[in-house]
């Protein structure tokens, strides 16, 4: 059927009308941007500089999909806006920090690292995001359902979801040495994620640097996969533990803007329920 337009362009308002809606729902509802760690043997451990990794490797890793940068202040405060609608809950976050105070919300328009999130604020950040996404979530309560609030410590992993996820401490270090693409390069022995100078890829500040505190994601180069502060700028909470004294004490790792480290196998831990200022995350989920 033939469309009629109007003499003041009523039909043409309109349909430009539209597209400019769902370009705007498009924009909303886009995925965070990923890239692929292709699977297969590799080394992971404390060992730098030129060697023959491939030959010396010692775990075997499937592919997943990893985030480029850490999860941002917007993205994550966007998210918490619509899961706690939905029932979630979860600590609010901080737009990165100066020193140990959050910055405003508004500086750089939220593109610093969502910090002073605890280890479970990013387990159920990660259940919301993959339901906002249409995914299957990955961490379960005791009850065995998709858990959402962040003040239970104790979840356990649904093997079949296909949702986001913290990376573990192996896929974390494989993805910051630059993979498949740091072996080709030879990038994949430095002590950094992807240089051996750290002020070319992480951000470490003097102390009494006028700007100490984090900058916005991607402010330096990235590694030879393309992602961005995996050393510096803020540490990230992984998937892995030690216990003590009956405590979970979970793994965050690559420095910080406080935490100056000598390589990105420096980790540290924190208990699930504890945040920090110059702590954040970023997400993995299957291939």
């Amino acid at each position: 059927m033939p469309i009629s337009i109007s003499q003041d362009g009523s039909v043409k308002n309109k349909i430009l009308f539209l597209l400019s809606v769902f370009s705007a729902f498009a924009a909303a509802t886009q995925s965070p941007d990923e890239i692929v760690v292709a699977g297969g043997r590799y080394y992971a451990g404390n060992v730098f500089g030129q060697h023959d990794y491939a030959a010396h490797a010692n775990i075997t890793l499937n592919t997943f999909w990893i985030m480029r940068t850490e999860i941002t202040y917007r993205l994550y405060s966007d998210v918490h806006e619509w899961a706690v609608e939905r029932g979630y809950v979860f600590g609010v976050g901080c737009n990165g920090a100066v020193y140990e105070d959050c910055r405003p919300a508004d500086t750089d328009n939220g593109t610093h690292p969502v910090t002073s999130v605890e280890w479970s604020d990013a387990v159920i950040f990660a259940n919301a995001l993959s339901e906002k996404a249409g995914l299957r979530p990955v961490y379960l309560n005791n009850n065995g359902v998709p858990a959402r609030d962040s003040s239970r410590y104790e979840f356990k992993q649904d093997a079949r979801a296909n949702g986001y996820r913290l990376p573990t401490a192996e896929e974390w270090q494989i993805a910051a040495r630059g993979g498949k693409a740091g072996l080709e390069n030879g990038s994949y022995g430095f002590r950094f994620a992807g240089s051996n100078n750290a002020n070319a890829v992480a951000w470490f500040p003097d102390f009494n640097d006028p700007h100490f505190g984090t900058v916005r994601v991607k402010s330096l180069r990235p590694n030879a996969l393309g992602l961005y502060d995996m050393s510096g700028n803020v540490s990230e909470w992984v998937d892995a533990f030690d216990t003590l004294s009956g405590v979970k004490m979970y793994y965050f790792c690559g420095g910080s803007f406080l935490l100056h480290t000598g390589s990105l196998t420096s980790c540290d831990t924190h208990s699930a329920g504890y945040a920090l200022p110059d702590t954040g995350f970023r997400l993995v989920r299957k291939f």
